[in-house]
């Protein structure tokens, strides 16, 4: 994550500008044929969605962008030898605030810090491994996979550090676990189920999860195959 003070000290400056943002606000968006933005965010407070548009033209769930992190990355390519990135946007999940910053003076700030630098390379490749694991796991069984994106969710939202019982947002609902996990609902559905049934959920609305150890235990041990459930 970015440190917050480090980012804070970027709205004093003229070259950035803090928005406020209600749930259901798209914040940020990419289309293949629009124009290059030119500011880089940073999330101050809440939590939003980025949204991948799908080829029957809905909106699919690809991770959280939460506290600390940033959106908007593509800003900051320099090169033009890369794909082309896919429609996407960045929706909020919950009310907050975001600071945009101009692309110019966060490069050239990012030079002059090292150590700021570093938290940019860390923040940005955090996204990258959770995204490139989720993928690898797309033909995994559901409940791996609602594990393993349950285990994500816990530690982006900085729950992981609490000991027993974790009660996750509202906004945390089967469609978006369905989303993120590339799963259909029914499975997801039934997956609930079955971790309420062995102990692991308390409650499906809220999701409760009974701790976090035992969760990360459960999905380790899926993947090695020694797990409770073959669905």
């Amino acid at each position: 994550m970015v440190y917050m003070n480090d980012m804070l000290d970027l709205l004093s400056t003229k070259y950035s500008n803090k928005i406020s943002f209600s749930k259901g606000d798209v914040i940020h968006s990419h289309r293949i044929d629009s124009s290059k933005n030119t500011q880089i965010g940073f999330i101050i407070s809440g939590t939003t969605a980025v949204e991948g548009h799908t080829l029957d033209g809905r909106w699919m769930i690809n991770g959280l962008v939460t506290e600390s992190m940033l959106f908007g990355v593509e800003v900051l390519l320099e090169t033009n030898t890369v794909p082309k990135l896919a429609e996407y946007r960045v929706r909020a999940l919950t009310d907050g605030t975001a600071l945009l910053i101009n692309r110019e003076f966060f490069l050239n700030y990012m030079y002059a810090n090292p150590q700021f630098f570093h938290q940019i390379l860390d923040n940005v490749l955090t996204k990258y491994f959770f995204t490139a694991k989720n993928y690898k796991n797309i033909n995994q069984t559901p409940f791996y996979k609602a594990t393993s994106v349950l285990v994500e969710i816990v530690e982006l939202l900085n729950l992981h550090e609490q000991s027993g019982e974790i009660t996750l947002p509202s906004y945390i609902t089967q469609s978006l676990l369905a989303d993120y996990s590339r799963s259909g609902r029914a499975r997801i559905t039934e997956v609930l189920e079955a971790m309420r049934e062995n102990g692991l959920l308390l409650s499906k609305k809220p999701i409760i999860i009974s701790s976090y150890q035992e969760l990360l235990s459960q999905s380790e041990n899926f993947q090695a195959g020694n797990g409770l459930l073959t669905k």
